[in-house]
């Protein structure tokens, strides 16, 4: 077994314990941190992050671990890291929604080679290591999807809160008034984790997001590039470490999409 094959395991055991925080958790009233402008942090958040931190500081003390909700700690001089969301999708948690998940990936040298999500509700576990595949709960993804815009289901990020937003909205808008003439639909489904699952099974079929997190992204990026499809930022350049857009799809959808929103 290769070292990411068995680094892989170590992530699903890890992602298995955010879940069990989360499921004990759940039916307890809710406390909220807020974050800033109509976002904010359950206390499940918290606690899913600080059991994986846990798990991985007893798995893996050598690697470092970035977390949405405490940052990062460990060896920053590392060619390896941890990139953890706890739940993605807080708000959608948060109002009772099933569509959430913990989404942790590992990278290496800026590029993410190992990835889980884990949706507690549907049970649901999309995983890939690099030259491995990728799976949904053991089962072997391959996208294809459709070849023609026309024909395809596209997932994009929600719209902007905070400083700023108001223009990044307008962006936003525009790229809308672009895109639904030319697309069979959009969604917008408020995970960017489960965006790229769903994209990696065929659900939807393709995603952008003008602006994203790492750890929104890293561990749905390399799931959807072991399941066939191309991952980059809005500039065309492979999505790593410092990208803050993202766009999945397959070849000949990619390529439309890019020149739609480049």
């Amino acid at each position: 077994m290769s070292e990411l094959l068995e680094i892989l395991g170590t992530a699903e055991q890890a992602a298995e314990t955010a879940v069990a925080a989360i499921r004990a958790g759940l039916g307890r009233e809710r406390s909220i941190s807020g974050k800033g402008d109509r976002d904010f942090a359950t206390d499940l958040d918290y606690a899913a992050e600080d059991a994986v931190r846990a798990f991985l500081e007893q798995e893996t003390p050598e690697i470092p671990l970035l977390g949405e909700e405490r940052g990062r700690t460990g060896d920053t001089e590392s060619h390896y890291e941890w990139v953890l969301d706890p739940i993605d999708g807080t708000i959608n948690f948060a109002h009772g929604s099933p569509m959430f998940g913990v989404s942790l990936a590992l990278m290496r040298n800026g590029m993410p080679v190992v990835g889980v999500v884990h949706a507690p509700v549907s049970e649901e576990r999309f995983s890939a290591a690099l030259g491995h595949g990728a799976a949904l709960n053991k089962q072997a993804l391959h996208s294809t999807g459709p070849a023609e815009l026309a024909e395809a289901v596209v997932a994009m990020g929600d719209f902007s809160v905070g400083p700023d937003a108001d223009k990044r909205n307008l962006r936003r808008l525009a790229t809308l008034q672009r895109l639904v003439p030319k697309v069979q639909r959009i969604r917008m489904l408020g995970t960017a984790a489960l965006d790229m699952c769903w994209l990696a099974a065929g659900r939807v079929d393709a995603v952008f997001h003008e602006r994203v997190n790492l750890w929104d992204v890293a561990a749905g990026t390399v799931i959807c590039r072991e399941a066939g499809l191309l991952v980059t930022d809005l500039d065309g350049v492979d999505y790593g470490d410092g990208a803050l857009s993202v766009l999945a799809a397959n070849p000949q959808i990619h390529r439309a999409l890019l020149a739609e929103l480049a």
